[in-house]
């Protein structure tokens, strides 16, 4: 009885496997030339953050960074100031 359900979960580990790298397979040929391991490896990284996100309880990088560009449209820095005045 356990052999058959070890059995069980090695092979659906193993369909879902198969199926992650047919699908960033199928993105990598898809994708243009110098964008194909962007593509194919995007939705893996982009679920590991979250991943990450939910366990620590912090920001992910895109949200990071989003954060970071909209304080800088409403606040310019010292240096994004106008050359004309001093």
């Amino acid at each position: 009885m356990m052999g058959v359900l070890s059995t069980g979960i090695a092979i659906a580990v193993g369909a879902f496997v198969l199926a992650l790298v047919i699908g960033m397979t199928v993105r990598a040929v898809r994708a243009g030339p110098g964008r194909r391991l962007r593509a194919a490896f995007s939705p893996l990284m982009s679920s590991l953050e979250v991943h990450q996100e939910l366990h620590t309880g912090q920001k992910g990088l895109q949200e990071s960074v989003i954060e970071t560009i909209q304080e800088q449209s409403t606040h310019p820095s010292r240096t994004d100031r106008d050359p004309t005045r001093n």
